[in-house]
């Protein structure tokens, strides 16, 4: 497209712009208000790219500025597809050769953007146009002209825009387009340009391979062995540079060994100990802070490999070993900030708003789970197995969540100094060493711990507390006779004159709570270890440093969470006296971490201990009451608040009576007005989206009071004649939210509904089973924790309704949990839930499963065969008995086949790991075994019996 601009107009604009600029207000002011009225020109784009790219005579900050304004209107307006832009994508790449370094960097963004809304479709020139300038460019008509220098420049600027168009467009540039996928054209390219003579330009070529690495694509696999080549011949090249370039190159290629790691590590197992003494020698160096967490990151990455683990030899660990403790030292740009931060920390300092970070509601994975499978349910007796929303007891939680909390704890050791950094990154990688390796990390770590920790420099005393902390799973394993020496240790650090130390101490000692607790539970040697350290961190809650009542209350919780409730009742009144004290002193950042903590405490004690005295009650609850009522409804510092109502609420039961119908009150409201809210914005965008974790603590908080009060929940419910809110037209909205965490907190309501109030629901079946199947039905790896606690709901209502009432439901809801049974990809307690619904639905719909009973019976015996005897189990057996009353031989594949012994057998095993059978039961299994007996024969019967385990067998052989 040809287009002339008006010169006037062109100077007006300039003019303009230099008045935007200006450090007069008024004339400021002014130029802001003309800009605004500029902007309504059509061709506005079109003087602001000339201004930009064209205009030589135009200062270089009033064509930056006019660029910059150009980029904002350009993704504006990205969904206006009737804009002609030919102009400027006809002529932005000679923006790149622009001597001026602002110019060339605002136009690789305006090109990125536009990149980003064309793509090769409708701006196919793009690519071929910046590679060729990126080249070196004799051949080319626009950098022929240019100078040596300037040609760089110029490369650099090309290879810029093409490393933000790769980072931005991956996933586009591997597609196929008229039968071309443009990866083909465009990796061979770059391979060539990492032997540019610019550093910059090497480094952008590689950064360019690295976003294609991570996709595993063929267009990469092709030239892997070409570019490890190169990228070895880099990292030799540049090792001895010492330019921000070179550090930049280095970074990008630990990022490719990092990634290639992540993939394909097999090509990196030829040279994996060079690659590593590689990323060791820049860690050790330690010139660049981003290079350095690079290649740390790749250690780590390596020491968490199982392929690799025979490359960390104790020579190589007498080298890294005390690389990664040095490391963990403050750096002196740590110190610094730190410096400055502890100015602000004294206790009595309020918190600012920039302090604190954004507040979250836990996400829904992280949050405790009521009981598993492999456990009772919650010591509040109210959610059931998976079913998640808060409250109760994690001591059956699995194994991959434990370790999910142990990596947090790892990152929270000194979470205000903010990122990820390198201290961290080597004190994970510590950690993953001692887990992996322990008895050769501990020999080789303690002699340096041992005389690190002593040091008269803090910063390196602080670090090998840490390195401790690191490796406490070691420690506790493999050297627990240093733990006498070094657990008070850590206790008299938790008076050292230096916060950091207070704190990390603090951190440590968290990390020996499981030893400290058990020796005093089981009076072991050191069983008086327990009253010395649990004060201590109690005592340093109340520090006068705020970094310190964070790390100590943390600490605090771990001790409760990991003590018997007899070590801590002997606490109790004290403890309450503490947190009352807390709640007076801390400030709004740590409230957060002692709501946790109460939180913790109350669901250890539980209503037993709780309940013994009435004064226990008065001394917990007016702090919290105070703060509910001092928040407005909107403050997001009610969601921990809520989190920590919800269990104290349904651990004190009718001891928070008192307190029930404004709590109720007040959770319903917030409950329903952000859905008016929610509803409005749809409609109305003047009106903001409410915060979702608003309804997520405000349904889990009504959770809570309907576990404590148990059957008088409808009492509560019901307390108004007309409810301004009705609790059940909120849950089915809820059930309907796009929000997963929404959706999973309102099932959990549903399910305890179910089991106290299950006449209130009578009126709403239709929906609610209709919204039950559609999450099950829409089901997804990401929700598996919603139709995790819509299926246990299910089989809470099942159980409690008439059969009347359910049986038009059934046969569909059968329809979606056979397949959700049978999936090889479910997460366990989704699969525990379901077999118990199914064997639930027995109880009132066995004619509609026992014809499909061969369908499911395997992974339903799989999966009951390991549940702990409880009420869930023994109805989920008592329907499946019913189902096997209507269909009891063909059910199981025709017992004359070898299948259906093996089925049969499978069965037997669920009724011989039964241990708490009632005597109604065990009549039930008896009559059930001689009938088999009987119908299969002795020989038969034998045959069976070959498919059960042998530690069961003995209990079938009647």
């Amino acid at each position: 497209m040809t287009w002339t601009p008006d010169p006037n107009a062109v100077e007006q604009l300039k003019h303009i712009f230099q008045g935007t600029l200006s450090s007069n207000n008024e004339e400021r002011k002014l130029a802001n208000e003309a800009l605004i009225q500029a902007k309504l020109n059509l061709e506005i784009e079109n003087y602001l790219f000339t201004i930009l790219v064209f205009d030589n005579s135009a200062k270089p900050d009033v064509r930056a500025a006019a660029g910059i304004n150009l980029k904002n209107i350009i993704l504006k307006n990205k969904s206006n597809y009737s804009i002609d832009r030919s102009y400027i994508t006809s002529n932005i790449i000679q923006g790149l050769t622009s001597p001026d370094a602002m110019v060339r960097n605002i136009t690789g963004n305006v090109i990125t953007s536009l990149f980003s809304i064309y793509g090769i479709t409708h701006w196919g020139t793009a690519l071929t146009s910046l590679l060729t300038l990126a080249r070196d460019g004799q051949n080319n008509e626009v950098s022929a002209k240019l100078g040596h220098d300037q040609q760089y420049s110029t490369q650099e600027a090309a290879m810029s825009a093409l490393a933000k168009i790769c980072e931005d467009s991956y996933l586009q540039l591997d597609r196929e387009y008229n039968g071309e996928r443009p990866l083909n054209f465009l990796l061979p390219e770059f391979l060539k340009l990492m032997d540019s003579p610019s550093m910059k330009v090497k480094a952008y070529a590689v950064h360019c391979f690295n976003q294609f690495i991570i996709l595993d694509t063929q267009s990469f696999l092709v030239l892997i062995d070409q570019f490890l080549t190169k990228i070895f011949q880099l990292a030799q090249d540049s090792d001895s540079i010492e330019t921000s370039d070179a550090y930049i190159l280095k970074k990008n290629i630990c990022t490719a060994f990092l990634s290639i790691l992540e993939t394909r590590p097999d090509k990196l197992a030829p040279q994996i100990e060079g690659i590593m003494s590689y990323c060791l020698h820049v860690i050790q160096k330690g010139t660049n802070n981003e290079l350095s967490l690079e290649a740390a990151e790749f250690l780590l990455t390596l020491a968490s490999s199982s392929d690799f683990k025979a490359v960390f030899t104790t020579d190589k660990l007498k080298v890294i070993l005390p690389i990664l403790l040095d490391k963990m030292v403050y750096s002196e740009e740590e110190m610094f900030l730190m410096e400055v931060a502890d100015n602000n920390d004294d206790a009595d300092v309020a918190d600012k708003d920039e302090d604190i970070k954004p507040t979250n509601a836990k996400s829904k994975e992280a949050r405790r789970i009521n009981g598993t499978a492999n456990g009772d349910v919650t010591n509040n007796g109210a959610n059931g197995i998976g079913a998640t929303n808060g409250q109760g007891d994690d001591d059956n939680n699995d194994k991959d969540q434990d370790d999910d909390e142990d990596d947090e704890d790892d990152e929270d050791d000194d979470d205000d100094m903010g990122e990820w950094s390198l201290r961290k990154c080597s004190a994970a990688t510590l950690d993953v060493l001692s887990e992996n390796l322990p008895q050769d990390v501990l020999i080789l770590a303690l002699p340096i711990l041992q005389e690190k920790i002593v040091s008269t420099q803090w910063p390196i005393r602080e670090a090998a507390i840490l390195a401790f902390g690191a490796m406490s799973n070691s420690f506790i394993n493999l050297a627990s006779d240093k733990l006498p020496e070094l657990v008070p240790f850590l206790v008299d650090r938790l008076q050292d004159e230096q916060p950091r130390v207070r704190q990390i101490a603090c951190w440590t000692l968290s990390r020996y709570a499981a030893w400290v607790s058990q020796e005093a539970h089981e009076g072991g040697e050191y069983a008086t270890f327990f009253q010395p350290t649990f004060q201590s961190i109690v005592a340093c809650a109340l520090d006068s440093k705020k970094i310190v009542q964070e790390a100590a209350c943390s600490a605090l919780s771990a001790f409760i969470e990991e003590s018997d409730p007899q070590l801590i009742e002997f606490y109790l009144e004290p403890l309450l006296n503490h947190f009352a004290q807390c709640f007076q002193r801390y400030q709004r950042k740590n409230l957060i971490i002692l709501y946790d903590c109460v939180q913790t405490f109350v669901e250890k004690m539980g209503y037993e201990n709780l309940s013994r005295d009435p004064n226990y009650v008065s001394i917990l609850l007016p702090p919290l009451l105070q703060r509910w009522d001092q928040l407005p409804d909107d403050d997001t510092a009610l969601w921990p608040l809520l989190e920590c109502m919800a269990s104290v609420a349904a651990t004190l039961k009718e001891l928070f009576a008192p307190y029930a119908i404004p709590v109720y009150d007040r959770a319903l409201k917030i409950l329903s007005n952000c859905i008016i809210m929610d509803q409005s914005c749809q409609t109305d965008p003047s009106i903001d989206t409410p915060e979702k974790d608003f309804m997520v603590t405000s349904l889990d908080l009504v959770d809570g009071l309907i576990q404590g009060f148990e059957f008088h929940s409808i009492d509560l419910i019901q307390h108004h004649d007309k409810p301004s809110f009705d609790l059940i037209d909120c849950l089915l909205v809820c059930f309907e939210d796009f929000n997963s965490d929404v959706r999973q907190s309102a099932y959990a309501l549903l399910g305890d509904m179910a089991i106290y109030t299950i006449d209130l629901l009578k009126p709403y079946l239709h929906s609610i089973f209709i919204s039950i199947g559609n999450e099950i039905n829409n089901r997804s790896s990401e929700t598996f924790p919603v139709y995790n606690n819509a299926i246990w709901a299910l089989g809470e209502m099942v159980i409690r309704l008439p059969a009347k009432d359910s049986e038009p439901y059934l046969s569909n809801l059968i329809n979606l949990l056979v397949p959700v049974i049978n999936s090889a990809d479910t997460q366990v307690t989704v699969l525990e839930n379901c077999a118990i619904c199914l064997g639930r639905m027995g109880l009132v719909g066995a004619e509609l499963l026992a014809p499909r009973l061969i369908e499911f019976i395997t992974p339903w015996c799989t999966r009951f065969v390991h549940l702990v005897d409880n009420e869930e189990k023994q109805t989920g057996l008592q329907g499946m008995l019913k189902i096997i009353e209507v269909n009891p031989d063909s059910g199981f594949g025709g017992l004359q086949t070898q299948q259906g012994k093996v089925n049969l057998a499978k069965f037997l095993e669920v009724l011989a790991s039964y241990d708490d059978a009632t005597s109604e039961l065990q009549q039930q299994f008896l009559n059930l075994i001689n009938h088999y007996k009987s119908v299969v024969g002795q020989e038969g019967w034998n045959q069976v019996l070959k498919f059960v385990s042998p530690t069961l067998r003995n209990s079938l052989d009647i």
